[in-house]
């Protein structure tokens, strides 16, 4: 009788993997023949679960996309105003090792993404998600007096984005994780207090 492979289990696997790898290794090192070693399985199994190597590459940077969600919706559950928004802010800051591997994934990715006219003009609409999220927050501490009238929420939730992506991008350059520019966020908001 043929095993029985549960297919969804089995692709979340590979994933999971292929974050490992990345993680340790690096983007270049991220081979099917070193990925097919690193499970132990032969290099055509992978492919079973996979249309591509791109297709992989996309479900792996999905499933930190998935993470990077859920950890937003728990982080700022009960939470309301600027306490919401650091809260927010720092699910993307690499202050943890699970945060600091995510973070090479997805700088990881944004390489092969530029260089894939497909996904270039597919763009990154969780960023807009995530910086109109940012300025829901943000509106909500003006309405309720905790920032000034005049706080110009959007272009605020915009900057925050790209302040959070920043420290991604510095904790894989310089091993930088981000604390320094959270004292700098509390800056900037306090900034804005009413």
């Amino acid at each position: 009788m043929p095993k029985v492979v549960d297919h969804d289990q089995r692709r979340a696997d590979i994933v999971d993997a292929l974050l490992d790898l990345i993680a340790k290794e690096g983007m270049g090192a991220a081979t099917s023949r070193s990925l097919a070693n690193h499970l132990g399985v032969s290099n055509g199994a992978l492919w079973r679960y996979f249309k591509d190597k791109d297709d992989l590459l996309a479900a792996t940077y999905q499933t930190v996309l998935d993470k990077s969600n859920r950890r937003v919706v728990e982080a700022i559950a009960g939470r309301s105003g600027t306490e919401a928004v650091l809260a927010m802010v720092e699910t993307f800051f690499p202050l943890t090792p699970e945060l600091q591997d995510e973070a090479k994934v997805v700088l990881a990715f944004w390489g092969v993404a530029a260089m894939n006219t497909v996904q270039a003009r597919h763009g990154n609409p969780e960023m807009v998600e995530w910086s109109d999220e940012f300025t829901i927050l943000l509106n909500q501490a003006v309405a309720s007096g905790e920032l000034r009238p005049e706080t110009p929420a959007e272009a605020l939730g915009n900057i925050l984005m790209s302040v959070a992506t920043n420290a991604q991008v510095e904790y894989v350059f310089r091993g930088e994780d981000g604390a320094a520019r959270m004292a700098e966020v509390r800056q900037l908001l306090d900034s804005f207090r009413a």
